[in-house]
């Protein structure tokens, strides 16, 4: 054979070497990313790498967008058995038709604008590097277990009208009720417009009309029902002139850091014992749920021993960090 001849049967077979290596390095195949490497089933429902990471970063107390690459067997454990209970409650939550409406979403997203400055929450969620889409989510599916677990432990619990009278006669029997006021306060931007309510009040304008009469091109003056208080849940300051009040008179303008405010007292109520008409709801409300999270915890205990869990144990050691 040729020198030639050798040198160009090399060359191909060089060549096909080359490209049998591009053929195999373009078909092989991404590592599969968290949310599509499942580590547990509940019953057939998927639990992710990406959601036991996520749970492990909860127990930690930091945000999820931060990232976690090991935990401890004990962090990892108890994050698997709150996703496969999670699981077992929502399932039981479908099966009861329980579901979440984009208004009670929004409620609660409210709730949380509430504790920010006017567009705080986005700014927050962006700097923890969370997605406002997937957060949002993240509510309806905490929402969804709430509703969920209530109308699990809805049924489960009764309380009788003797144990609500037994708890009213060793708990509220022999106490004696302080004195309280029902107030509602009314918070102005300026003294003078406060002064201008205050005398309106006096002379027998109704209380709700104020919003509406001394609203301004900055919005109207807010108006809040404060409910019955004591003494000691006041200001000494303001407490010593409301207290002093007759139902339906009005204190004078209180001033407090940039607002103005008027005091009118609604109702007076008096020293002396508590109600057993007064104080059954709560009873009966406090009873009612002691008892409904013993019993939800008992059936939960009492599903999970029955539920089909299938977990993928190699994958859940890779992610227990190795201590020596």
């Amino acid at each position: 054979m040729t020198l030639p001849r050798i040198r160009a049967i090399c060359r191909m077979a060089a060549a096909l070497a080359v490209a049998a290596c591009l053929v195999a390095c373009a078909t092989k195949p991404e590592p599969p990313v968290d949310p599509d490497v499942v580590v547990a089933t509940v019953n057939g429902a998927r639990i992710s790498l990406k959601d036991l990471k996520t749970g492990i970063a909860r127990i930690r107390g930091i945000t999820p967008a931060v990232g976690v690459r090991h935990g401890t067997r004990t962090e990892v454990s108890r994050a698997l058995r709150q996703l496969i209970e999670r699981g077992v409650v929502l399932q039981e939550g479908e099966r009861l038709g329980v579901e979440v409406t984009r208004d009670e979403v929004d409620d609660e997203v409210m709730q949380y604008r509430a504790d920010f400055p006017p567009g705080g929450l986005e700014k927050a969620l962006l700097q923890g590097g969370i997605d406002t889409e997937e957060w949002r989510e993240d509510l309806r599916q905490s929402i969804l277990y709430r509703k969920s677990a209530d109308a699990i432990a809805r049924p489960l619990a009764e309380v009788a009208e003797q144990e609500v009278k037994k708890v009213y006669r060793e708990t509220y029997g022999k106490e004696t009720r302080p004195e309280r006021i029902r107030v509602r306060q009314f918070l102005f931007d300026s003294p003078e417009t406060a002064v201008r309510a205050r005398k309106e009040l006096t002379e027998g304008a109704s209380p709700d009309s104020l919003g509406k009469q001394f609203s301004s091109a900055e919005g109207a003056p807010l108006d809040i029902d404060l409910g019955f208080l004591t003494r000691e849940e006041l200001p000494e300051e303001v407490a010593e002139e409301l207290f002093s009040l007759l139902a339906g008179e009005v204190s004078g303008v209180i001033r407090r850091d940039r607002t103005y405010s008027i005091f009118l007292v609604v109702r007076k109520s008096p020293s002396g014992p508590y109600s057993y008409a007064e104080k059954a709801p709560e009873i009966r409300r406090d009873l009612l749920r002691q008892r409904r999270e013993e019993a939800f915890r008992a059936w939960l205990d009492a599903e999970v021993g029955k539920a089909q869990v299938k977990v993928q144990e190699e994958i859940v050691a890779e992610l227990m960090e190795r201590r020596k």
